[in-house]
């Protein structure tokens, strides 16, 4: 994992109480000065980012790689006690079953890898080398806010399918030096309410993976050039 007990837990604090602005109207900028946010391994805060937190090495241009290593670091969950069918109309969070899991850490992989796979500017590769950033990411605090399905029940209406935070860590592959990191949270939701159902459900979740792969493929072509 990239992040580990209390490391993750603090992550998600300070995701939770103070959350980064993206301002559309003006370009992301890198910290520079003596006032510059520098984090311990030497990352600069991004001020407009996109994302609600990420930190680059100054002047940072990856025209230097060509291929992108993309490693799964594992989805960490929210600590959500078994629903009671009886009151699971009165709560908002639930916990998802191993094969839901299961299906979630596919999906992931699956999303990620095509829509990186759509990159103007790398190429995937499974290898290292002097032209390949490892790219890390790990999903925490995921949380679903689908009741769990019962014989007989009325049907649910929600517009939140759950809720996740992104962590990513850009590295060159052979040296490991780190050159980025970002943090993103986001709620996989519907403009309305929506029925309940395993086909919608899963569908918002793929969608929402989806606005995470292409802003981050968007990010890294950007890069190429420098900030």
């Amino acid at each position: 994992m990239l992040y580990k007990g209390n490391n993750v837990r603090n992550l998600i604090i300070l995701v939770a109480v103070s959350m980064l602005t993206a301002c559309q109207s003006a370009p992301p900028t890198v910290q520079t000065g003596q006032g510059a946010e520098v984090t311990f391994d030497g990352l600069h805060r991004v001020d407009n980012s996109v994302v609600q937190y990420a930190w680059l090495k100054p002047d940072l241009s990856l025209a230097a790689y060509s291929k992108i290593k993309l490693v799964g670091a594992g989805i960490e969950y929210r600590a959500v006690r078994s629903a009671n069918p009886a009151t699971a109309g009165n709560r908002s969070e639930f916990p998802l079953t191993d094969q839901q899991k299961m299906r979630l850490e596919s999906v992931v992989a699956e999303v990620f890898q095509e829509e990186l796979g759509n990159s103007k500017k790398y190429s995937l590769t499974s290898e290292e080398g002097p032209d390949v950033l490892e790219l890390t990411g790990a999903l925490i605090d995921v949380v679903s806010r689908v009741p769990p399905e019962r014989a007989g029940r009325g049907d649910y209406y929600i517009s939140s399918v759950g809720s996740a935070t992104l962590v990513l860590e850009l590295r060159d592959s052979q040296s490991n030096e780190i050159l980025a990191r970002a943090i993103d949270g986001q709620a996989f939701q519907s403009v309305y309410m929506q029925k309940s159902s395993s086909p919608h459900n899963a569908q918002e979740v793929k969608r929402g993976l989806r606005k995470w792969g292409r802003r981050l493929t968007e990010i890294l072509d950007q890069l190429h050039g420098g900030l």
